[in-house]
C-alpha cells in the first residue's frame, strides 16, 4: 500500500485566517481529539481581509491555521470511502463582503493517530517546544507494519500536524475532481511542499 503526504494548496484562494468565534484554542485542532462538543454551532469563517484579491473557493480551502476546511462535495467523497476517524465541524464560508459563498463546508478533524514514522530510519529534528513531536522532517520513512490496514486518512503520532492518505483515497479524490490539494509520496518525502 502506498501513502501520500496530504497538503492543502490553492491559487488566489480566499484564505481563511481564523476559526469561528468561540472555537476551541487553535492548537487543539492538531491533537486528534474530538472537538465536537466545544465547537460552536452555526460557525462562520470568512475570507481574510489581508488578501482582498483572493477569492477562489476550493474543495479543500486554504487557511492559515493548518486546518482542513472541506466542501460538502469533499465530505461526501470521504464519507463514501468509509473513513471512520473523520469528525466534521460544520461552518459556512463567507467572502470579504460577508456573503455566504460556501454553505456546506466543515473542518475535518482527523481523530487519533498512527505510529507511521520509522524513527530509526527517518531523518528529522524534534520540536523544541513540543518535546514529543517532530518539528522538521528531512527524509520520511514509513513503518508500514505499524499502520492499521483500515487507516485511510490519518495523523502521525510523532507529527500530529502531518496528514497521510492511502493511495485509494488519493485516487478517489482525483476521480471526483476535488480541488485545493497536493500530495507527495510519503516514502522519502523531504518535508518540502513546493
Amino acid at each position: 500500500m502506498e501513502y501520500f503526504v496530504f497538503k492543502v494548496r490553492g491559487i488566489e484562494a480566499g484564505f481563511i485566517d481564523s476559526y469561528p468565534r468561540n472555537s476551541p484554542t487553535e492548537w487543539k485542532f492538531a491533537e486528534g481529539r474530538s472537538l465536537a462538543k466545544a465547537f460552536p454551532m452555526g460557525g462562520e469563517v470568512s475570507f481574510s481581509d489581508n488578501y482582498p484579491e483572493h477569492r477562489n473557493l476550493y474543495d479543500f480551502q486554504p487557511n492559515l491555521m493548518n486546518g482542513h476546511l472541506v466542501s460538502g462535495k469533499a465530505r461526501n467523497v470521504i464519507d463514501a470511502l468509509g473513513v471512520t476517524n473523520a469528525e466534521w465541524l460544520p461552518v459556512v464560508v463567507k467572502d470579504h463582503q460577508g456573503t455566504i459563498v460556501g454553505p456546506y463546508y466543515a473542518f475535518l478533524n482527523v481523530l487519533g493517530a498512527e505510529e507511521a514514522i520509522d524513527l530509526e530510519r527517518s531523518t528529522y529534528k524534534m520540536d523544541h517546544l513540543e518535546k514529543d513531536q517532530i518539528g522538521r522532517i528531512k527524509k520520511l520513512v514509513l513503518k508500514h507494519g505499524a499502520i492499521n490496514p483500515q487507516a485511510k486518512i490519518f495523523r502521525c503520532t510523532m507529527e500530529r500536524r502531518l496528514i497521510l492518505i492511502r493511495e485509494d483515497v488519493h485516487a478517489a479524490f482525483v476521480q471526483a475532481g476535488l480541488t485545493g490539494f497536493k500530495v507527495y509520496r510519503a516514502e522519502g518525502w523531504n518535508g518540502l511542499t513546493l
